[in-house]
């Protein structure tokens, strides 16, 4: 069976939380604990391992974070 993967992004899943913040979701906010912990775990790992990228690496990363940065109105 083919199945087709339907898994936010994490640009998509940050337009998700900022919604349930904007909108006063407090319950929803609440069970986005996680989301919020990895999101800010990618981020310092990100943060550490870019000066150890190629430059190809650097490049992919950049495509990926602008690609994501527009997914959130940026």
């Amino acid at each position: 069976m083919r199945t087709i993967d339907v898994t936010p992004t994490w640009g998509e899943v940050g337009n998700i939380i900022w919604h349930f913040a904007t909108s006063n979701e407090q319950a929803a906010l609440k069970h986005s604990h996680n989301e919020f912990a990895r999101a800010f775990a990618m981020a310092e790992v990100f943060s550490r391992v870019y000066a150890t990228l190629t430059e190809e690496q650097k490049d992919l990363a950049t495509k990926v974070l602008c690609e994501e940065l527009t997914k959130q109105g940026f």
